[in-house]
Parts: C-alpha cells; sequence; structure tokens
C-alpha cells in the first residue's frame, strides 16, 4: 500500500539524555494540524547489554527522519523516527492509502522495498502525491496475508482428495489468484485515489475448476498502531473486509 502520512520530525530542542532511555518530542503535522508528544527511547533492547545512553553522541539525518547514534564499540545504531513513533506513541498514526498494490513477482517471490520504489506505477504516484500533497509524507505498507480456503464439498472421493490437495498448498498459478483476490478485496473496500481496476468489479477464479463464494479479508491494525482509512472508507480493526460479489460462482 502506498499511504500518506503525517509530516514526524524531532523537535532538537527537547531532547535530553539518561542512563537507560532517550528522551525527545515528536512534531506531528504541520501548519494548523500540528500536535507533539514526548517519547521515551531506549535504543538497546532486553536482549543487549546495558549501556549508558549519557555516553551517546549522534547527528541528525536530515530532514530530521532518523538519529544516527555513535559512542557504541560494536559500531553507530539509527533510530528510525517512523519505527520509534508507530512502536512507542500512545495514539495510532493516521495512515491514509492511495494505492494498493501486489508486491510479488512473476514467480511468486517477496519484493523488496527498494525495487517496489522502482515500480513505474508507484514512481508516477510519488510524483502526484509530492506535487498535491506537501504537508505529508510518502509510506509503504508492506502486509503480508495467510490465505486459508474453506471448501464447500459436492464432489466425489477421489475429487475430493485432489481438492484437499489443492487447497491445502495451492499451486503458484492458483495462489496468485487469491492474492488477486485479496488485492481486490482491499481495493473494493477502500477505494484508493489511484487505484482504476477492482473499484466496483472483481476478478474469477478461473484455474483448476475451482470457484469462490465469497472473500473475506481482516486486516489487524492494533497490532501495528495504525489506524487505516481512505477518502472512501475508515477500517474498525473489528470490521472484516468482505466485497459484494456480483456473481454467485465468482
Amino acid at each position: 500500500m502506498a499511504t500518506l502520512i503525517p509530516k514526524l520530525s524531532i523537535d532538537e530542542d527537547s531532547i535530553q539524555f539518561f542512563e537507560n532511555y532517550i528522551r525527545f518530542d515528536v512534531i506531528v503535522g504541520t501548519g494548523e494540524h500540528t500536535s507533539r508528544e514526548t517519547l521515551d527511547i531506549s535504543i538497546f533492547s532486553d536482549d543487549m547489554p546495558e549501556f549508558d545512553h549519557r555516553k551517546f553522541e549522534f547527528n541528525y539525518e536530515k530532514p530530521r527522519k532518523a538519529m544516527v547514534f555513535t559512542g557504541w564499540k560494536k559500531g553507530t545504531i539509527e533510530l528510525n523516527l517512523l519505527h520509534a513513533y508507530r512502536e512507542d506513541s500512545k495514539y495510532y498514526l493516521d495512515i491514509e492509502i492511495v494505492y494498493i498494490g501486489q508486491a510479488f513477482g512473476e514467480n511468486g517471490e517477496r519484493l523488496p522495498a527498494e525495487e517496489l520504489m522502482s515500480d513505474p506505477i508507484l514512481q508516477k504516484v510519488e510524483a502526484a502525491l509530492l506535487r498535491e500533497y506537501p504537508e505529508k509524507d510518502l509510506a509503504l505498507l508492506l502486509l503480508e496475508f495467510k490465505s486459508q480456503l474453506l471448501e464447500e464439498i459436492d464432489s466425489e472421493d477421489e475429487d475430493l482428495i485432489q481438492l484437499q490437495e489443492i487447497t491445502k498448498n495451492p499451486p503458484l498459478g492458483l495462489n496468485n489468484q487469491i492474492l488477486n483476490a485479496t488485492e481486490a478485496a482491499l481495493i473494493n473496500y477502500f477505494k484508493p485515489e489511484y487505484n482504476e481496476r477492482f473499484n466496483n468489479d472483481f476478478p474469477k477464479v478461473e484455474d483448476h475448476g475451482l470457484h469462490y463464494r465469497s472473500a473475506t479479508v481482516q486486516v489487524h491494525p492494533d497490532i501495528i498502531g495504525l489506524k487505516l482509512f481512505s477518502k472512501e472508507k475508515t477500517y474498525l480493526s473489528n470490521e472484516r473486509i468482505v466485497p459484494s460479489l456480483s456473481h454467485s460462482n465468482s
């Protein structure tokens, strides 16, 4: 998902170093819609050795989206502001979905974020968004879905065995169709402004003699601390994304 998020920046005058953590204010948004929140961040996790945070020195990665700390004998440490805010803020981060696409290659391999950003469609979306929404930042939200097929049985025993094998371990062709259905359900629900396909229609599963009667997609923004919405729709975490299918056998 290509998304718009509020601009985040660090108030450099607010930074304080304590033995076990670093405290600073995050400025959220720009102009009239600006707010701020104080975060206490420990650089080291529980499984890492203790380190006196007052011994750190740091520089900003412009424009204050990350802090690079030096002073630890094993090397530099980068604190990404977006990740820190998402994990430690007491508020959900507003995520406006503007485009949904698949992050898979032709053979089903997952594509890294660097390769995704070179996608011509995303580059076109990025250029348009930076021009139309200069007060926002563009962020990629990468979600991996676990699929579950529920079979409706009206087959002979021999066919049933084959059906169970297909649904247990879908071949690449069928798995791609499952991905297409997931993508279509999300687009049909949110109707992002930069998606044209699937806003009002839905793909069919035609391979392997299978037809699907319904598709349900559920996202868990509570886990990742996000508020998902588009100009058309705000998603509630207890709501299931169930598209209205125009054909009973699709």
